[in-house]
């Protein structure tokens, strides 16, 4: 019995996706050095949120959610392709982090990106650190 379930155990544990996942939590300062060696930074809040806070410069401005929540997958992943493949690294950032979680998530495990880096704290951190935002284009 104890090697039946040693064995359902490994199983689980070696076959879990999330043991294998490529999604790596960023702080500011990672965001910076990221952004510098090329990574781009896709900014998934609503256009209204970018002009209430501003956005951080040279990011890639890429609403996923609409105010009511909705979104369009297809669109969203043709204008996103047009950025980053899903062999290239991204950083995806929302407020808080709660939307760009979800995000990060999808593109792991359904659009198969190999490198996802998720700000962990959104732009309410950057700001809160006194690092600079710009109003968007």
């Amino acid at each position: 019995m104890k090697i039946k379930i040693l064995s359902i155990t490994l199983v689980v544990f070696l076959f879990n996706p999330q043991l294998f996942a490529d999604i790596y939590e960023v702080n500011n300062n990672k965001i910076i050095i990221l952004m510098e060696s090329g990574v781009p930074l896709i900014d998934i809040r609503t256009k209204r949120e970018w002009y209430e806070t501003g956005v951080i410069k040279k990011s890639n401005l890429l609403t996923f959610f609409d105010k009511d929540g909705n979104y369009n997958v297809k669109e969203w992943m043709s204008k996103l392709k047009k950025i980053a493949s899903n062999k290239d690294p991204v950083i995806i950032i929302c407020r808080s982090g709660r939307r760009s979680r979800i995000v990060a998530n999808f593109l792991d495990q359904k659009e198969h990106y190999t490198t996802v880096f998720h700000a962990t704290d959104g732009i309410i951190s950057w700001i809160d650190f006194k690092n600079k935002t710009v109003v968007p284009d």
